[in-house]
């Protein structure tokens, strides 16, 4: 994927959205894409046989496609499944990958780590309004849908979905996809009347030629946008600010008391990749007497043993790639906030060695390229 970047080379159209319905308008766009054999499958968010969750499917027969590109629910990332797609062998026919911003951030770090190969892989991104936990989209308490009441309160611009996203969501710096083929825009249109399908490559711009597709006309997408950036931004500030006094080891241990060492936030992360995790190794197995020496020695420990030295590991492994999707949170069967710290020390790494991960798909992750006068005051008085 080669990102156009010049406005003049980008294609702006307009999707009529009929009935006022955007799922159903964007189903019949992707099954024209499907029957036009110019995407041999595509992978993107459905409805499980129960109707009460949505799940990414690889769908080749466009008579099967019944998505929701804007179900507000991320139960898996995205780019792992691609990545499981694409590691040992590139796509040999394009597919197209319906991807939530985060993910497709997400997706550039997996490909900078040779975790996946994006040849054939056509990005189509979504703006992202946020994401419900699994278990308030599946028991959703409002009485309609959980895709049509996020999108009524955001044709109303109201704040009243905050209460039911997710922590990543409501701080979330970047809803709008960057480094995708096709962007399908929300903010600033009128989502029941009409969508912005905009073609930032030229896979993207043959992909939707011969589409049904009107010449775009004056909107307020790039004000909207902006706005929304600012706003985001705010919110993330003030969120990194509130949590910000949750340092030093005293303090994670009191964060992290909860943690049974699952391992579930590592499972759910994206950019744990590793085929064989250190923490799920037999490294930290030891016979009787050495647990029975150490209790001797400070009077009491905590059972299972690590669960600190996990989180902290884990973090110096992934956290100049961190997309802060917060699924790790997600996936945390006690609840614990992990955002809460996870997001603060993204920042701060990431503000070090002044990278911004998936943003830029040709930056390299700083820890693996040595620069000579790197932090050159360290040891110096």
């Amino acid at each position: 994927m080669e990102y156009l970047g010049d406005e003049n080379n980008m294609s702006h159209k307009i999707l009529k959205v009929k009935g006022g319905d955007p799922v159903e308008s964007c189903n019949a766009m992707l099954k024209e894409l499907l029957k036009s054999k110019k995407i041999h499958a595509l992978l993107v968010a459905q409805e499980t046989p129960t109707k009460k969750i949505s799940f990414p499917v690889l769908i080749s027969d466009p008579e099967k496609l019944n998505a929701d590109i804007f179900a507000p629910i991320l139960p898996v990332a995205t780019a792992s499944i691609v990545s499981k797609m694409t590691k040992f062998e590139a796509a040999k026919k394009p597919i197209g990958v319906v991807m939530r911003p985060c993910q497709i951030r997400a997706f550039a770090e997996l490909v900078k780590l040779n975790q996946a190969n994006p040849e054939n892989i056509i990005i189509i991104g979504v703006d992202c309004l946020g994401t419900f936990p699994v278990n308030t989209y599946a028991d959703f308490p409002e009485n309609k849908s959980p895709t049509k009441y996020l999108i009524d309160t955001f044709a109303k611009k109201t704040d009243d979905a905050d209460k039911y996203l997710r922590s990543a969501c409501r701080v979330c710096k970047d809803p709008t996809p960057t480094n995708a083929d096709i962007v399908v825009g929300i903010y600033g249109m009128d989502a029941k009347k009409e969508l912005l399908i905009e073609s930032h490559t030229e896979a993207g711009k043959k992909l939707i030629e011969g589409l049904k597709l009107d010449a775009s006309k004056e909107h307020d997408r790039e004000k909207a946008v902006k706005s929304i950036h600012e706003h985001k931004t705010k919110n993330h500030a003030a969120f990194v600010k509130e949590k910000s006094s949750i340092k030093g080891i005293d303090a994670l241990a009191t964060f992290y008391d909860k943690c049974i060492n699952c391992h579930n936030c590592m499972k759910a992360c994206p950019i744990c990749y590793c085929k064989e995790c250190l923490f799920d190794s037999s490294v930290f197995d030891a016979e009787a007497y050495k647990f029975l020496r150490k209790a001797d020695s400070k009077g009491l420990f905590k059972m299972p043993t690590d669960s600190l030295l996990f989180h902290l590991g884990r973090m110096n492994h992934m956290i100049l790639s961190c997309v802060e999707c917060g699924l790790c949170e997600q996936a945390c069967p006690n609840e614990i906030p992990l955002m809460e710290v996870l997001i603060n020390v993204a920042d701060n790494a990431q503000k070090e060695f002044e990278y911004n991960p998936g943003k830029d798909p040709k930056e390299k992750i700083p820890m693996i390229v040595y620069r000579e006068n790197e932090f050159t005051e360290v040891g110096e008085k």
